[in-house]
């Protein structure tokens, strides 16, 4: 049976006098890697500030055991990380590594050994000791969630960060946040204007107007053109799978380049 990691209930916010979500009810289950999509001001954002703890709203929302508010707020914070953006408070990038680790006293030598490991694992070795502000906008992303990573949260949350990778680094952190995943039961929950991330997910959540139109795995939501109706432009793969679907050539849809391949060239 799975285990849900966070549980939100009967969620109702307002913003200016605008109800954004209305009892809102949503399970997100441990070791899962979900991405939600929907258009701009579909509720993405706000969802992330709620679960985060940046905004209040009605009804609760449980994470890790412990209801989200200021009580159990040390509590979640040691095991839930996030990232919404590239800014970076900390003068250098050594510095935004240690920071969680020196904050979980951990030793000197502790965060020494962990530093070299995970800046081997982010490929930014060399750029340790530059200052943030010196650094590409790609490295700050990567700077920033090796810093959510390198005390091993449970959680991690990331809104609309991928898309500002670089296409090397977007597939290197691609495959660690998979082998975190895989490794370390990792829950990761990213939030994203781009349809192709939603192919990297277990679990696609499709956010319109405050409310889930979908709610389902990338194999089932993509083998009909639900998505496609609702005015969103298919990954690239689904649009070609459909496709060759129509001339016979596939006989379902696949959601991988490799899919393709070994089916039309076996």
């Amino acid at each position: 049976m799975k285990s849900s990691i966070i549980k939100v209930r009967d969620l109702t916010f307002k913003y200016n006098d605008k109800k954004i979500f209305d009892n809102l009810n949503l399970d997100i289950y441990e070791g899962s890697f979900i991405t939600i999509f929907g258009r701009n001001a579909s509720g993405k954002t706000t969802l992330a500030k709620l679960l985060i703890g940046l905004y209040r709203g009605e009804g609760y929302i449980n994470i890790d055991g412990y209801l989200l508010g200021d009580y159990f707020k040390d509590k979640i914070g040691r095991n839930f990380s996030f990232c919404l953006d590239e800014k970076n408070p900390f003068d250098t990038v050594s510095d935004s590594l240690a920071f969680s680790l020196e904050s979980l006293q951990y030793t000197k030598k502790e965060i020494e050994i962990l530093i070299k490991k995970y800046s081997q694992i982010f490929k930014i070795e060399n750029i340790l000791d530059k200052l943030i502000d010196e650094i590409s906008t790609s490295d700050k992303i990567k700077v920033n969630i090796a810093s959510l990573l390198i005390h091993k949260p449970k959680i991690i949350l990331l809104d609309n960060v991928l898309c500002k990778l670089n296409y090397n680094d977007k597939k290197l952190v691609i495959k660690i946040l998979k082998d975190f995943q895989k490794e370390n039961k990792l829950t990761i929950i990213l939030i994203t204007n781009d349809i192709q991330d939603t192919l990297l997910s277990d679990r696609i959540i499709v956010l319109d107007n405050g409310k889930i139109l979908l709610d389902d795995t990338p194999k089932n939501i993509y083998q009909d053109d639900t998505v496609e109706k609702m005015g969103f432009e298919l990954p690239f793969i689904v649009k070609l799978s459909h496709n060759l679907i129509l001339y016979n050539l596939l006989d379902k849809v696949y959601l991988t380049d490799k899919g393709v391949l070994d089916k039309l060239w076996p």
